[in-house]
């Protein structure tokens, strides 16, 4: 799954530390896009000195901006250091990024040496795996920042802590850390079926998945387990036994997953308002998927290997 990195190992301790040339830049744009540069025909993610070179590349005839002054620690994986860094205008208007969407891929061989903002989408299906990891991962925390630049108490200015992961407000001294949000996903299965659905609000082409859903203020996991099921699909369960967990920075969730069983009528009541789609799936029906980096792409593939 997407934070199963071994033998590499993540550090999120936060460190007052200055990036060095071989640590890792990370750039986000827009609501989900990741900056991204084509090397030897793949994809990655460019180190503070590719980021350095493309200033003196384009900007071969003006003062160079100092982009570390402004770089915001992240987190370490193994020896590399990860910021999040911000390009300044200068660069955006004089370098030509593409954009890529889930229907408009890239081909390698096209831009290579080419730096391009990624979907975030389309970046978790790259490889290596450490790489995905990171990039999620610094999502959630790019989007957290974002969200407490002013204080949620008195509206004031929030400067960020110099001893912690934490934002400050520079009037009434709230403190904001990160926040992630508990969500289950469960793999109800029905003797030799499981049950997928399709969310309304996703594409038509994404594939389908299991239930699942925040989990409520005073609510357990299991609670929640059994009241998504019930509002999706009309379903009772039984048998609920936990599989995994694992953050998933894209949503700014942690999924929390469960195998369960269909307690007694196996009919479904869709939810017109949430659910576009909910069927029984046998092992054979089930289409084949393109990675394992999410806890509920693992169980449908378990379950379709006669494994679940």
């Amino acid at each position: 799954m997407i934070h199963e990195i071994a033998p590499h190992s993540y550090d999120p301790e936060y460190r007052k530390r200055k990036p060095l040339d071989e640590d890792t830049a990370l750039i986000y744009s827009g609501k989900a896009g990741i900056l991204t540069i084509c090397k030897e025909g793949t994809f990655c993610l460019p180190a503070i000195k590719d980021i350095s070179n493309l200033f003196i590349e384009e900007l071969p005839e003006k003062e160079i901006p100092d982009i570390t002054s402004e770089a915001y620690f992240l987190f370490m994986i193994d020896d590399t250091g990860y910021y999040q860094l911000e390009l300044p205008e200068c660069i955006n208007k004089e370098v030509s990024f593409v954009k890529t969407t889930d229907e408009n891929p890239v081909k390698t061989d096209l831009y290579k040496g080419k730096y391009i903002y990624m979907s975030i989408h389309r970046f978790r299906e790259l490889n290596p795996v450490p790489m995905v990891f990171a990039g999620a991962t610094g999502f959630h925390i790019r989007n957290w920042r974002g969200n407490v630049r002013f204080c949620g108490c008195c509206g004031a200015i929030t400067k960020p802590s110099d001893t912690e992961r934490a934002f400050v407000c520079t009037k009434c001294g709230y403190t904001a850390y990160p926040q992630v949000a508990p969500a289950v996903i469960v793999a109800v299965t029905n003797k030799d079926k499981i049950l997928l659905v399709r969310n309304l609000r996703r594409p038509q082409n994404v594939r389908l998945e299991l239930v699942s859903g925040y989990v409520e203020v005073g609510e357990s996991f299991e609670h929640a387990v059994h009241r998504e099921v019930l509002e999706e699909v009309g379903l009772h369960i039984k048998n609920i036994r936990f599989y995994k967990d694992q953050p998933w920075g894209i949503s700014g969730a942690h999924m929390i997953g469960y195998t369960a069983e269909v307690d007694g009528d196996d009919n479904i009541i869709r939810q017109e308002d949430e659910i576009s789609e909910a069927k029984w799936y046998s092992r054979d029906e089930i289409p084949e998927y393109r990675n394992r980096l999410s806890v509920g792409s693992e169980m449908i593939l378990k379950f379709r290997e006669g494994k679940l």
